[in-house]
């Protein structure tokens, strides 16, 4: 909230302009540039912490002057402390300490051992180096049956742990504040149904606006040309036999679920469809033509069509009006897709003519795409309780992985609930998964504009990421849903002071 640590070193008179430039000069992306001060010996631990302490407000642990007893280690692991940088340097009756070279990403984790252990939870930041050797020495010399951990800078051991602080500056600005607190609240552990956004599914950008099935009706039957017609009921026959003739056979995959086929002449248009569609976790076919299309049609059941209107021997209309009018196939979703310049738009009565479910121009704008998808989701959504009870008992017993793989593949199932997405995007954030977290987050806002806790949550995750400007569109779309007005003043006090930072720093 200052500046870097290095201009903060440098206006406290601890290290020089040139210290600074040798230091960035080395940097090689491994360590922080606090930590490549500390290698390179421009300042001692305890000026950095003391920085770091001046610029984040929280309170910093030098590692170095401290004396840990290592039995605090006993309800952590190594990989624990690894992965969140963090690392339980105190325990007693009430309150467990943790360092962390990150405190705010070691928020989730640091509560839940306090929690499973019944205590209050206090972070401290730390010097991302020391930390880790801290980190190394300290389970190794554990593991051996040592006692304490003395620090190199410790003269002569004490009696008992000790822990070397270095407390923020008595003014403590409300900016720090405002950023801890909301470091703190977009880490809050959300689990209760209550407190989950509803499935709410309203009407988007598709023609029909939601999964109800388009049908060929009798008042739009005279429009089309006979001789149209007639070979359109043709091919709707041929897909029904083909269906038959595939389940007398037994074909198992006419019963696979979440299948989509794109049909489309240019293979430009067809890749970046599938691509997308199969990022999603579709299982995707393709046909570069009609005909190709029946044939695949007959063979597998698909959940979704997307028909282009270039497609030879049968456009994508006519595949359209074909397989609503198939006894076996009438309730598969059809997509009419077009490039406008080759083919021009096609308007909305032909689309209900022909009883299209949706219409999406090419190139593809995969925003679009997405929401449609969101839209047109299958009609069994499951039990959304019973799996966010199996996901919260995997995480719970440890298997953070499971619970991750658990809600993907719920919200696969359905794309449209902003609930499954914002336990997945919970349970990312907890794995220290940011951008995919963001993915999630980004989904719920955009089912549910108005949901407080995913606005707040992607804000603090893009100002993480270093993502100033949406940060402050994302917390100004936050403010008007925001019930809590202490927590509303930390996002405008935080927010005036990141775009004032960000005006500072754009060449005049």
């Amino acid at each position: 909230m200052r500046g870097s640590i290095g201009q903060l070193l440098v206006a406290q008179n601890i290290i020089d302009a040139g210290a600074l430039s040798d230091a960035l000069a080395r940097q090689s992306g491994r360590h922080p540039l606090a930590s490549e001060l500390y290698v390179l010996g421009y300042a001692t631990e305890r000026q950095l912490c003391a920085a770091l302490s001046v610029q984040t407000g929280w309170p910093a642990i030098v590692l170095d002057e401290s004396q840990l007893r290592l039995d605090v280690l006993e309800h952590v692991s190594i990989e624990w402390a690894r992965i969140f940088s963090a690392l339980v340097v105190h325990e007693d009756e009430r309150s467990i300490v943790v360092a962390a070279a990150r405190p705010e990403d070691a928020i989730v984790p640091a509560r839940e051992l306090g929690a499973a252990r019944g205590k209050a939870v206090e972070l401290r930041i730390a010097l991302d180096i020391t930390l880790a050797r801290t980190i190394r020495v300290g389970f190794r010399k554990w593991k051996h049956g040592e006692v304490y951990l003395v620090g190199d800078m410790i003269d002569k051991p004490r009696k008992g742990p000790y822990l070397a602080i270095v407390q923020p500056d008595q003014s403590e600005d409300e900016h720090r504040l405002a950023q801890r607190a909301l470091a703190e609240d977009a880490a809050r552990n959300i689990e209760s149904s209550d407190e989950l956004p509803p499935d709410e599914h309203g009407a988007g950008s598709t023609l029909t606006g939601d999964w109800q099935v388009n049908t060929i009706t009798a008042s739009t039957e005279d429009i089309v040309n006979p001789l149209l017609e007639e070979r359109t009921l043709v091919i709707a026959a041929d897909l029904d036999r083909l269906h038959d003739e595939a389940d007398a056979h037994g074909d198992e995959s006419t019963l696979t679920a979440h299948r989509a086929l794109v049909v489309d002449p240019d293979p430009p248009g067809r890749i970046q469809l599938v691509g997308e569609l199969e990022k999603l976790g579709w299982h995707c076919h393709a046909a570069a033509s009609g005909a190709h299309a029946v044939e695949l049609l007959g063979q597998v059941r698909f959940d979704l069509v997307f028909a282009d209107i270039a497609a030879a021997d049968i456009d994508g209309l006519q595949l359209c009006r074909a397989i609503k009018r198939s006894r076996r196939l009438a309730k598969t979703r059809v997509v009419i897709t077009t490039s406008v310049v080759d083919s021009g738009q096609v308007s909305d009565p032909v689309l209900q003519q022909h009883a299209a479910d949706g219409y999406i121009e090419k190139p593809i704008d995969t925003r679009r795409l997405h929401r449609m998808l969101r839209e047109l989701s299958p009609e069994d959504r499951g039990d959304h309780e019973a799996v966010l009870a199996d996901a919260l008992g995997r995480y719970h017993a440890g298997d953070i992985d499971g619970a991750i793989a658990k809600l993907r593949g719920a919200v696969i199932a359905d794309p449209v609930s902003p609930k499954l997405h914002f336990m997945l995007a919970n349970m990312l954030q907890r794995a220290s998964r940011w951008a995919e977290a963001v993915d999630e987050y980004e989904a719920v806002v955009e089912l549910q504009p108005g949901y407080f806790p995913a606005l707040t949550r992607l804000a603090y995750l893009y100002f993480r990421q270093g993502l100033h400007a949406r940060a402050v569109e994302t917390w100004r779309r936050a403010l008007p849903v925001c019930e809590d007005p202490a927590l509303r003043r930390n996002i405008e006090l935080f927010m005036r002071k990141l775009v004032a930072d960000m005006a500072k720093s754009q060449p005049l």
